[in-house]
């Protein structure tokens, strides 16, 4: 039995005691787990940040002085600034192709969860655009990623994986507010890397979507502790090692954490049918209402599937929840940098640990220079004792006083003092402390062109594709971030279930414009006095994948300077995209001038439609156009009067033949044949003769 299904027996403080117990157990089982990753990152953050000289390299240089010239943190720059100038970003797409039965009209849409592809679109709220479904989720995830600051979370997540090898995100859903009812989705990274404790089963996937179980902790001061949950139970339970206490403990903090973890369930799946796919205990309560509405269930099976809880523990209490949480996968995605498997084991790395020795390296061998040069004793006076007799005190600070002049003895057979010749320019250190920088940027992936200086190109192709061959070696870690982004953009869309009220939702497009839309309709329960929403949660609809590339305001200026290279070769194309230039312009007031210049645009360019959105009336015809076409117009009505005239004389003529044509029979076999042909010419004759 799940454990947040037996807390509601009579046994429930032993359940409580063997969750905990389990607990503890699984977060020794993970520290094992990770202890090598994390110790070895933890290592490279020292050395990237703090100090990189150990005390057996500190003595070996003799007090000399030893260097710090880090060039590590302008590599990890590099690659930072490369993904925020090349920013993933989530699309939503339909899985299927074709729809079963469309929905019931009295029971519209529900944008927040999935539904069957090509039905009629959502209208916003104003009435004048309507979305597919994969279009309202795709804003939807925008809108959450815009209110929860994603942005800055996905940059610190992936400097932490270009650092030491992994990063966090996580994927929350939270009360609107303290004094409303209603949820949302949030986007958040964790700050200490080091405090996400993850199923070690979870690896076998790339995205740890596999995982069961997760601890997310934290050291919280006693005192602090104590304030936030003061009936919570701190008396430690002693040096139990089975219970694997030990790592629980520290000198005056309580550790407090997150625990995640997955339990298989089995639900019943009906299909309705208007074609909805809905949990048989979310509609329960409406089945009924929702059959006087001719919504009946088509089809019933049991689905093998997962709920994810979630608690806040210490070693031996329950914080808080147990709680269910609206996703089926653990709700925390890693964001890796590079990783190898070795003997069943894998090993996450970043930037700097295949780099510190070449640092070290060029630290070495740059403080060796530095001694030679800076640190070796001034050059020496040779002389003869005998020739500065009385003034010793004045030479033994020769190279320490700047005296006017040095007194000495002149002597016949003895040569005055002389400086030696100072030392040479230690060319052996300085060339392997170069060196040392080449191995550097070799370790690293990153070569001259992509750091910035100046190379043998000369074209802007040319160094645009060498700094891009250099940025090949650093790629790995935005496109492990964009699998990341897949993993959040997947559990935003399986967390979407929390929309279960109706609101009117925020949506959030690519280039930063906003709409309003009407989310979730409920059905009324007679019985209970309750409203239910009836949320449609057909599974494969839809899916996730991310684009890579400059951000939309880096594109929106690469695209004006591609269109002025353009007109600039083509002028005769100017008056069509002046618009577009304008509105691709990053100043104040491009998008007034772009709306001003589209009215100038010449006729035709335009499609109706745009034009009537962008409020722009047809040309107005001169008055010597209006008098053109009145007289046309006229001619055209005379035309057609004149032939409705000939079309009612022929009518009257082919009536006048009938009538001739039954007089002959009536006269019989002996009449003339030349009395009928002169009663039909009188007859035309007489039609066909103007009126006087």
């Amino acid at each position: 039995m799940a454990y947040s299904d037996a807390l509601t027996k009579d046994d429930a403080p032993k359940q409580e005691h063997d969750f905990l117990k389990l607990a503890r157990e699984r977060y020794a089982d993970a520290i094992t787990f990770w202890r090598d990753n994390y110790y070895d990152a933890n290592e490279d953050l020292k050395f990237a940040y703090v100090e990189q000289w150990d005390e057996d390299a500190k003595a070996a240089m003799q007090g000399m002085p030893c260097l710090t010239l880090n060039k590590l943190p302008t590599f990890i720059d590099q690659v930072i600034g490369d993904q925020r100038q090349n920013r993933p970003s989530i699309k939503v797409h339909a899985v299927e192709s074709d729809s079963v039965t469309p929905k019931n009209p009295q029971l519209p849409g529900i944008p927040g969860h999935q539904q069957p592809v090509n039905t009629k679109p959502v209208l916003n709220i104003a009435g004048t655009k309507d979305y597919t479904d994969a279009e309202l989720r795709e804003a939807i995830i925008r809108n959450i990623e815009y209110t929860s600051n994603a942005e800055a979370h996905y940059d610190q997540a992936f400097q932490h994986a270009t650092e030491c090898g992994f990063g966090w995100l996580r994927v929350n859903s939270k009360w609107s507010d303290d004094d409303v009812w209603t949820q949302d989705i949030e986007i958040k990274s964790v700050r200490n890397r080091f405090s996400v404790l993850m199923d070690p089963e979870g690896v076998e996937e790339p995205d740890f979507s596999c995982a069961n179980w997760c601890f997310i902790s934290q050291n919280m001061r006693k005192k602090a502790f104590e304030t936030l949950y003061p009936n919570a139970n701190i008396s430690s339970l002693g040096d139990q090692v089975g219970d694997y206490m030990q790592h629980w403990r520290s000198e005056g903090m309580v550790k407090v954490a997150e625990y995640f973890w997955r339990e298989p369930v089995k639900k019943k799946l009906l299909l309705l049918s208007d074609g909805r796919t809905v949990w048989r205990d979310d509609v329960q309560k409406v089945l009924d209402e929702l059959q006087a509405l001719g919504i009946t269930v088509a089809r019933e099976r049991v689905v093998d599937t997962y709920k994810v809880m979630w608690a806040k523990i210490t070693a031996h209490s329950i914080l808080e929840g147990p709680k269910e949480v609206p996703f089926r996968t653990i709700p925390v995605v890693p964001v890796l940098g590079k990783e190898v498997t070795i003997d069943n084991y894998t090993y996450y790395r970043g930037l700097i640990r295949y780099a510190k020795d070449a640092q070290k390296m060029h630290n070495y061998w740059m403080s060796k220079a530095t001694a030679r040069v800076a640190l070796a004793p001034l050059s020496p006076y040779i002389l003869d004792a005998e020739s500065i007799e009385g003034f010793e005190h004045m030479w033994k600070q020769a190279n320490k006083k700047p005296w006017s002049y040095l007194p000495y003895k002149h002597k016949m057979d003895i040569p005055p003092p002389r400086r030696e010749q100072p030392p040479q320019m230690p060319a052996a250190e300085l060339q392997l402390a170069l060196g040392a920088s080449d191995e550097l940027k070799s370790v690293v992936g990153l070569y001259d062109a992509s750091l910035g200086n100046a190379g043998n190109e000369t074209s802007g192709k040319a160094i645009i594709a060498r700094q891009r061959q250099g940025d090949r070696g650093t790629f790995s870690y935005i496109d492990n971030l964009g699998r990341s982004m897949r993993r959040v953009g997947l559990l935003c869309l399986d967390g979407m279930k929390v929309y279960d009220t109706e609101r009117n939702m925020r949506l959030k497009f690519l280039d930063g414009a906003e709409d309003w839309v009407r989310i979730n309709q409920s059905v009324y329960d007679e019985q209970s006095g309750e409203w239910v929403s009836v949320n449609d949660i057909s599974a494969g609809k839809f899916d996730i994948t991310i684009s890579v590339g400059p951000s939309y305001q880096t594109q929106r200026i690469e695209a004006a300077d591609s269109l002025m290279q353009f007109i600039q070769a083509v002028p005769s194309a100017a008056p069509v995209v002046l618009d577009l230039i304008a509105k691709n312009m990053d100043w104040p007031g491009a998008d007034e001038i772009a709306k001003r210049l589209k009215k100038i645009i010449p006729a035709g360019v335009l499609d109706p439609q745009e034009a009537q959105e962008e409020g722009i009336q047809p040309p107005q015809p001169t008055p010597e156009q209006q008098a053109e076409m009145a007289k046309a117009e006229a001619d055209m009505a005379q035309a057609k009067a004149q032939e409705a005239l000939a079309q009612a004389k022929t009518l009257e003529a082919q009536a006048k033949i009938a009538e001739i044509e039954a007089q002959a029979q009536m006269a019989g076999p002996g009449s003339s044949e030349d009395t009928v042909k002169r009663l039909v010419v009188e007859a035309l004759s007489e039609i066909l003769t103007p009126a006087a």
